[in-house]
This record gives C-alpha cells, structure tokens and sequence, in this order.
C-alpha cells in the first residue's frame, strides 16, 4: 500500500509539474516581450537589446517545441537556471557601461533575480531552487561588483537572495504538501469506486459517518457463483478463462452497481454484494432482488452470445438473506478490507449452495421475503434447517422466472407446513 500511494503522490506531482512548465513556457516570451520594449524605449539599439532579442528567440522556439514534445516539456523546466538567469546576467553586464547609475541598474536586477527565483518554485524541485538560488547570487555579486556598490549593497543583496530561497523552499513544501493530500484523496476515492456504485460513493464522501470501526447494519445480502464453471472451462486456455471471468465480472458489478450495492469480494468465480449499508436504504432487499434478476438477465444475453460461438452456457446460481451484520473497514493494521460480516453473511452463503439441491437459479430467504412484501410476487420452495441454527429457514423463488425444485411439488402457499427440511 505505501509503495501504491507513492506512485500516486510521484503521478499527481508529475501533473503539477507539466501544468507548471506549460505556465512558465507561456509566461516566458509575454515577459521577454515587455522586457525587449523597455529597453527600446530607455536605451534604444544596444548589444544588451541583441541578447534580449536572441533570449526571446529561444523563449518563442521553447515554448512551441515544449507543446510539441512531451519530452521537451518536461525538461522545459531547466531554462529557470539555465537560461533565465544567464540571460538577464548577460544583459545587464553589457548595460552597465551605458548606466548613469551603475549601482541603481545592479539593484533593478536583484528584483529581477528575486522574481526568476520565485519562478524556480513553481518546478516543484527542491535542487533546481537552490541552483536557481545559487547562480542568483554569484551574479548578483558579479554585477555588484562592476558596479562597484558599497558592502553594504553587496552583501544586503546576497541575503535578500537568501531570504528569497528560503521562501520558495516553504512555498514549495507546501505545494508538496497539497499533491500529497491531492494523491490520498485520489486513492480513497478510487477505492470507493471499486466498491460502491458513483451514487453510493459520492454519498459516502459527503456523509460524516464513519465505518472504521464497524457498525451493525441491517443489510440484504446477495452470493452468486457459476455453476459447473471449471468442468465447462477445463478445456479452454488459462487467458481465455480469465478473459471471461473479467467479462462475466464486469457486467455482474455493473448491474449491482445500477441498484446502488455495495460490491465486498470476488470468490472464484462468483462474488458478495450487500444492500442497505454503508448507506441506509430502506428497499434493499428490494433492490437486492431487483439486481439478482437483472444479473439473471445480463447473463442470458452473454449466453446468447456464447451460443453464437458455440459455447456452453454459464448457469449463474444466487442466493439472498436479510438480517444484521457488522459493516467496516475490518482486518490487520497494515492490511484492512471494507466488508461485511456475521451470521446474515453466512446464511447467504449457505442459501446460494442450496440453488444446487433445489435446481433453482434464486433462492431468497424468509426473512428476505418478508422485507419484499408485496413488491415482488414471490413463491415458497422449502423450509431447510441450517447447520448452527436452530430456527429453520423459509426459501422462496420469484414466481417469474419460473423455478423448478426437485422433490418438492410446484404447488406450495407460503402457509404451507410440513415443507422437506434440508441439513445446510
């Protein structure tokens, strides 16, 4: 986990910087272009006017090859120290024989030196503000010097260069600061996608309930599986199989996310969902039996696609229960997984297994049955005893599609008694 928010933390930063080296390959030729005109306009034709015009050529030739080249782009950010300062040095050096006011001109400069450092700040690279910030201050030095400025402007300008640095580098910590709070907010939310549907997701993010320590909830809980899936693939290549686990998968998710569940694991070939929680939804086991009967449905469109080919049918088996479960982030310190847990988790387990005795494609719980009510017409099958629990547990089938269960007679009320029992 640390090694992937790294890589997230390394990947906005990139972003930050290419947005800030398209910022400054803009800003450089409009900031030249003023530049070159003052000094028209003060000192007419000069060799300092030739440098400035050679250093806008090469602002105007950085700024199209940098749109041009990715690459370019990227290393767009050593022109700070390597040709901003140079430039300007450059320049002032030869208008300082042609300055009333040599000292005056040296100082002009420190203002410029002090605002090619704050752009330094903006590469978000600690090395290139204090090479910025060193190469500032020799040829401040230099220009003081020829100049012939008093200590005092000499070394006053070496620390208001300091000063400077030191600033860029708080600036620049805290821009660092910010793409890291950006690369966590990019993963929690990328973790929230994986589980919960955009609309489930988006209300987590503004909801202040915290599900870090586990809460009970009041969930329906759906278990579905392939059935027969390994003897209908033993003669299939490994790619082929997992290309059609990441098919299958994705069209099961996308229709759980359609009825806002919430996604907990993958199992083999078939998967967990629940309803009802982190977010409260007073239908979900509505919801729960609306999304099984769509994944029914999702499923016979693949098969019809797989009968094109002249493949087998996949059989999709799906059970579901209602009751109380505890919903959290649950597990180690250094490994921990959003999900569900408790008796109800089970008993979904368990109800999934028993589509195999019944040859039923959906079983749904008693206590399921009873949250539906009278949304959905539904049918009793059995009443089975599970392994652990002493209530015996009602199943039921939506009257559509059909359900046919074995040894059981296809006329039973849900009033019924005396139904076979079943050792879960």
């Amino acid at each position: 986990m640390a090694d992937y928010r790294s890589e997230a933390f390394q990947k906005i930063l990139e972003q930050e910087r290419q947005w800030n080296a398209r910022y400054l390959n803009a800003f450089r030729p409009v900031g030249v272009s003023l530049f070159l005109l003052l000094q028209l306009a003060v000192y007419g034709p000069t060799r300092g006017t030739y440098v400035l015009a050679g250093y806008w050529a090469l602002a105007c030739l950085l700024f199209f090859t940098a749109r041009a080249s990715e690459r370019v782009s990227r290393w767009s950010t050593l022109a700070v120290p390597f040709l901003d300062l140079p430039a300007v040095f450059l320049k002032q050096w030869l208008d300082l024989g042609l300055a009333k006011a040599p000292p005056a001109l040296a100082n002009f400069t420190l203002g410029l030196f002090m605002l090619i450092l704050m752009l330094s700040a903006f590469t978000l690279r600690n090395r290139q503000v204090l090479l910025t910030g060193v190469l500032a201050i020799v040829f401040e030095y230099c220009l003081q010097w020829r100049a012939q400025d008093t200590p005092l402007g000499k070394f006053g300008s070496i620390a208001a260069l300091l000063l400077a640095a030191l600033l860029c580098e708080v600036a620049l910590a805290g821009r660092i600061r910010m793409a890291r709070r950006l690369a966590e907010e990019h993963l929690r939310r990328e973790k929230l996608s994986r589980y919960f549907s955009p609309q489930v997701a988006a209300a987590i993010d503004l909801s202040e309930e915290s599900f870090t320590t586990g809460q009970t909830c009041d969930i329906t809980v759906l278990f579905s599986d392939l059935r027969g899936f390994t003897a209908a693939t033993e003669n299939s290549p490994p790619g082929e199989v997992v290309c059609l686990l990441n098919q299958f998968h994705a069209q099961m998710v996308e229709v759980i996310f359609a009825h806002d569940g919430t996604l907990d694991k993958y199992i083999g070939d078939g998967l967990m969902a629940y309803f009802g929680a982190p977010v409260k939804q007073s239908d979900h086991a509505v919801r729960a039996l609306q999304c099984a009967l769509a994944m029914q449905s999702a499923l016979r469109l693949l098969n019809a696609r797989r009968a094109a080919e002249a493949k087998p049918p996949l059989r999709l088996s799906i059970g579901l229960h209602t009751g109380s479960a505890v919903v959290g982030s649950i597990g180690a310190a250094n490994r921990r997984e959003f999900t569900a847990i408790g008796d109800t988790v089970n008993v979904a387990a368990r109800i999934e297994n028993l589509t195999r005795e019944y040859d039923c494609g959906l079983l749904i719980s008693g206590a399921t049955a009873h949250h539906i009510g009278e949304a959905h017409e539904l049918r009793a099958v059995a009443e089975v005893r599970l392994r652990g629990r002493s209530e015996p547990v009602q199943l039921f089938v939506p009257t559509e599609p059909a359900c046919q269960a074995r040894g059981v007679q296809s006329e039973i009320t849900s009033g019924s008694v005396g139904l076979p029992l079943a050792n879960g």
